[in-house]
């Protein structure tokens, strides 16, 4: 993913698996979104309150892995948070 741009469909299919790990996890939302800015990617995060956080991570360190692991490992650090802010 280093220097090149996110296709589409895999954006959507990251969105799909973040959705997927917030409800194992029981985070609750407003909205979700996946976006791509320069070389990171980010995780938008809206709360009931319609207040957006937005949590970002490198498209270098996502290089190889899978679309599942990869929403685990962005996600899993910040469960607690997002407990928190859900």
């Amino acid at each position: 993913m280093p220097n090149k741009s996110v296709d589409q469909q895999t954006l959507n299919l990251l969105h799909k698996a973040f959705e997927i790990v917030l409800k194992q996890n029981k985070i609750s939302y407003n909205k979700i979104g996946i976006a791509e800015e320069g070389d990171q990617l980010l995780f938008l995060y809206e709360t009931k309150e319609e207040k957006v956080h937005v949590f970002k991570w490198s498209k270098l360190a996502s290089d190889g892995m899978s679309i599942g692991t990869l929403a685990q490992s962005v996600l899993t650090p910040i469960i607690p948070q997002l407990r928190l802010l859900s």
